[in-house]
């Protein structure tokens, strides 16, 4: 007989039986820690999609209401509204041609302050201080 009639007449014993039911359990363990992995990652995934969708919901809803307040911010602010409120509010009123009063400056007229005589020593400091001025840019 050749080696595979050998084999097949011999029935497997007691510890080969229970070491591939073993190897068929622990497989069939793996292969249910990785389902589960995938399962939770996918749960994960959902969840993290989903936050993203509502903080990109809120950013939107929050740029339109920045719109909103823009306008009405620029609507209070307008030269009407502003006048208005002086008007009606302070009981202040526009100025009338007979209230302008022209001032002629003449600059011709230029009023000129001489130096102060400087020690050598202050004239030594004033440099200096030029100097470290310039250095710092």
């Amino acid at each position: 007989m050749n080696t595979i009639d050998q084999k097949l007449d011999y029935p497997e014993s007691k510890s080969e039986k229970k070491l591939s039911v073993v190897k068929v359990i622990l497989c069939a363990i793996v292969c249910s820690a990785l389902l589960a992995a995938v399962i939770l990652s996918n749960v994960q995934q959902l969840q993290l999609t989903s936050e993203i969708t509502a903080k990109q919901k809120e950013y939107t809803d929050l740029q339109s209401e920045n719109v909103r307040m823009q306008t009405e911010l620029a609507g209070k602010t307008s030269n009407k509204n502003v006048q208005e409120y002086a008007e009606n509010v302070l009981g202040m009123h526009a100025l009338t041609p007979s209230q302008v009063e022209y001032v002629q400056i003449q600059t011709d007229d230029v009023v000129e302050i001489p130096e102060e005589d400087q020690n050598l020593f202050v004239k030594i400091k004033s440099a200096f201080d030029s100097f470290t001025a310039y250095m710092r840019g």
